[in-house]
């Protein structure tokens, strides 16, 4: 184990001994430890998993005496990291061929990237790769050729599911871990997500990179026992006032009405219209930047002030309004390639004249998506 080690990888455990196996078989195969280091978090088991954490060598086991839940233990193993990079793991992941490389290069391509995740086979948030198997052979043997580095498969996005969380370690102590409210381990991601980028950081969802997920191993008992998923939606409403849900996914529809109007040209001028906090206008950036557009202008516009913090972090600029001689007065007659209005579009045109905004703002050969 290096005294100063590049990545510290930190294997969260709570029972299941023998999926936990396959988790640290896969990533011995296909990680080197020489020159990082392995810290395995024991968080309270009741089976084999402290004898078996304590029979790797090069591994550093930290055994808690209870569960105190995957948020609060993954903080443990990230006090404990020595690495210039952190990776945090669960036990339900199969690691498979050059993931670590190609999230290294992924996070080394822009000093702003906060974290990188790679996509799996089991995991929310459009981050689903379907690779063709049967059996975890062959399931290897599709990821490595899949595993191939792309950065046109790269994607910012408004929050991650962290399929696997690769960080900076002091970016990630800087913005202080996981928030241990979230107990259960649901919505914590979306937490993580949030508190990143307003701390200025991107989230990159590394699409080249492909993980075996088994599924909620221990979060479906918490789910069912304790309404985890409900209760931690509050936490996270109550913290900060967005249900992110409801206001933090793309529409994909709307995405797929804009593939359907591209036309490539290098650089693009794109107004987003009442988007809550731009996740639909920022997967519309990404498809822009994916097919042709090296330069994207972004202009958010928004009537809730509570959305302001979270559409500058993706936004070239961010402005509020409550009438329509507030958005004459800010954009002063600038046209836009592309008009993006997502939320309360039938509100709007009952007191505003479409027409007038479209005429206004909409460059000829424009389009007006809604």
């Amino acid at each position: 184990m290096s005294e100063h080690p590049i990545v510290s990888f930190v294997v969260l455990a709570y029972n299941h001994v023998e999926i936990t196996k396959r988790c640290i078989d896969s990533l011995l195969l296909h990680t080197p430890l020489d020159g990082n280091e392995l810290i395995l978090v024991n968080n309270g088991s009741s089976d084999d998993t402290r004898t078996y954490f304590d029979s790797i060598p090069q591994a550093r086991p930290i055994h808690i005496p209870q569960n105190v839940g995957p948020v609060n233990g993954f903080n443990v193993g990230m006090n404990e990291a020595r690495g210039k990079y952190i990776a945090l793991i669960s036990n339900d992941m199969i690691l498979t061929a050059n993931w670590l490389d190609n999230l290294v290069t992924c996070i080394e391509s822009d000093p702003q990237i906060g974290f990188v995740s790679p996509g799996a086979n089991y995991v929310s948030n459009y981050q689903q790769i379907n690779l063709p198997f049967n059996s975890l052979e062959e399931m290897q043997q599709q990821a490595r050729a899949y595993n191939v580095s792309n950065s046109t498969k790269w994607e910012e996005r408004i929050r991650l599911m962290p399929v696997i969380l690769f960080s900076l370690t002091e970016r990630l102590r800087e913005i202080g871990g996981y928030d241990s409210r979230f107990s259960f381990g649901e919505f914590g991601d979306d937490d993580i997500s949030y508190r990143y980028r307003r701390a200025g950081y991107k989230l990159i969802y590394a699409g080249d990179t492909f993980i075996f997920h088994h599924g909620s191993v221990t979060t479906g008992i918490d789910q069912r026992q304790n309404n985890s998923l409900q209760i931690s939606r509050q936490i996270f409403h109550s913290k900060y006032g967005i249900d992110s849900w409801a206001e933090g996914l793309p529409n994909m529809q709307l995405v797929e009405s804009l593939k359907s109007r591209w036309t490539p040209k290098p650089t693009v001028s794109f107004l987003a219209i009442n988007c809550c906090v731009g996740a639909t206008p920022l997967a519309f950036k990404t498809y822009f930047k994916q097919n042709g557009a090296s330069n994207v202008q972004l202009t958010s516009l928004t009537n809730q002030e509570k959305y302001m913090t979270d559409l500058r972090t993706i936004s070239d600029r961010t402005l509020y309004y409550q009438t329509m001689a507030d958005i004459h007065q800010q954009l002063r007659g600038e046209r836009f390639d592309y008009i993006l209005f997502e939320y309360g579009y039938p509100d709007f045109i009952q007191s505003y004249n479409q027409e007038e905004l479209i005429h206004a703002y909409l460059s000829p050969s424009g389009h007006f998506i809604t």
